[in-house]
């Protein structure tokens, strides 16, 4: 997953409710997940079948004081339709565990 554009990087942000589009929020607020762990997002890009490499130790560079880690992905599709598949997935797994 070296070469440029095989490949996506997902950080926590793009798909946080709790935060704005103009912080970082890729996906509509009505499919994006309240304070997203990298945890979550690594486990649904697998199930998703996406390939992906846990990066915990990386910084966003638009938030270098925080360390949330990332998700390197194999490029399946176009990177929003990715994320909205993540959030869907982390979605429906944190209402079966309400249940």
């Amino acid at each position: 997953m070296s070469k440029k554009g095989e490949s996506v990087v997902i950080w926590p942000v793009y798909i946080d409710s709790t935060k704005t589009r103009a912080i970082g929020r890729m996906v509509p607020k009505g499919l994006a997940v309240d304070s997203p762990s990298i945890d979550e997002i690594y486990e649904a890009c697998r199930e998703l079948n996406y390939n992906p490499v846990l990066e915990i130790s990386k910084k966003m560079p638009a938030q270098w004081w925080e360390k949330p880690g990332r998700v390197l992905v194999a490029k399946k599709a176009k990177k929003l339709d990715m994320l909205k598949s993540v959030s869907k997935l982390i979605q429906k797994k944190r209402l079966q565990r309400k249940h």
